[in-house]
């Protein structure tokens, strides 16, 4: 029987023979035996049975060009991969570490305000058009900007906030000689190391008889390092922020070492991603920050703070919440030699 659309097709009619003898007289093909001029078939990629999800990606990659690779970009991608280098001797490409930006773990604001800030579009210094001149220029006289705030100047001497953010750090980091556990000495770019912080400590250390494992404890106490610098970074930009849009509010650095120290103290060891609830669109990071009060008289004049820094004698309670949270990496019957590790830097 055959199809009316086919009846005068020679090659079909062919087939149709070829069936009909092989029926009659037991000589079946196998088409499998067939050889095929190479090129001939095209096995690559494979379609069919493929989920909607991974053929979008297909056709996005090959066919929308990543943000980054646009010209908005270039000038942040020069000035990231030569202070990387300078600053850690890596040279990076900064096309597969822009995206990291959504992936730290730091406040989901802080997120969208470096996002801004790499692609050139964050309102501040010449893009800034509000009534205070403040968010043009610094006091000291200098253009402002994202950079000029983490750092600090004559006019805003950070150097109380950072001691009690390395001070933080201190307590969960393992002693080891790494640029990358002071972000006091991250140059005029401090919030570039974080988009491949865990890039430069791998493989950063030699095991030695002091440390066997110096890499896996850097690793272990990532998130929480993360998490606190960041954490200070954001409540920097706040405060700024909050002088530039209330010409009645002054931010004085040295009166809020008690406020930082609280909001530290107070931040989760080791960030969990929140459960999306029903109907309503979850941030892609890290729970929101303990948020900065208000610049006022009562943070002028040392109120005490509603949560207090944990003490030194706390360091171990502190690794070990961090060694027991399931974003932590487990390294079976190594956990408490690598507690150890990170607590006096030793390893038995």
């Amino acid at each position: 029987m055959k199809a009316k659309a086919h009846a005068d097709d020679e090659n079909n009619n062919l087939a149709d023979f070829l069936a009909n003898e092989g029926r009659l007289h037991g000589q079946l093909m196998d088409i499998g035996r067939l050889t095929v001029p190479p090129g001939w078939v095209d096995d690559f990629p494979v379609l069919c049975h493929q989920p909607l999800d991974y053929l979008t990606k297909l056709v996005v990659r090959r066919r929308v060009p990543a943000p980054s690779s646009t010209l908005r970009f270039t000038r942040f991608s020069d000035r990231w991969t030569v202070t990387m280098y300078n600053l850690f001797g890596v040279v990076l490409d900064p096309g597969r570490y822009i995206a990291n930006v959504w992936k730290i773990n730091v406040p989901q604001k802080f997120r969208e305000t470096l996002w801004k800030e790499m692609n050139d579009t964050l309102v501040l210094g010449h893009r800034y058009h509000g009534r205070s001149d403040l968010g043009r220029w610094c006091k000291c006289g200098v253009t402002l900007s994202l950079d000029h705030i983490l750092v600090g100047c004559t006019q805003y001497r950070l150097d109380g906030l950072q001691a009690v953010l390395l001070e933080h750090l201190q307590r969960v980091s393992p002693k080891l000689p790494a640029r990358s556990l002071s972000p006091d000495k991250w140059g005029r770019s401090p919030w570039y190391p974080l988009l491949a912080l865990r890039r430069i400590e791998q493989d950063a250390f030699r095991p030695s008889k002091a440390i066997r494992r110096p890499n896996e404890a850097l690793l272990l106490s990532h998130p929480v390092r993360e998490w606190l610098t960041g954490t200070y970074f954001w409540h920097l930009w706040r405060w700024r922020m909050k002088e530039i849009h209330d010409s009645s509010l002054s931010f004085l650095p040295d009166r809020f070492v008690d406020t930082l120290a609280t909001a530290l103290a107070c931040a989760p060891l080791v960030p969990k991603r929140p459960d999306k609830a029903p109907g309503a669109s979850a941030p892609s990071g890290g729970p929101p920050p303990v948020p900065p009060p208000a610049l006022g008289a009562a943070d002028t004049q040392g109120a005490p703070p509603p949560c207090a820094p944990e003490a030194p004698d706390q360091r171990d309670a502190i690794l070990q919440t961090l060694l027991s949270q399931p974003s932590a990496p487990h390294f079976s019957g190594r956990r408490a030699a690598i507690l150890r590790t990170l607590t006096d830097g030793t390893y038995e």
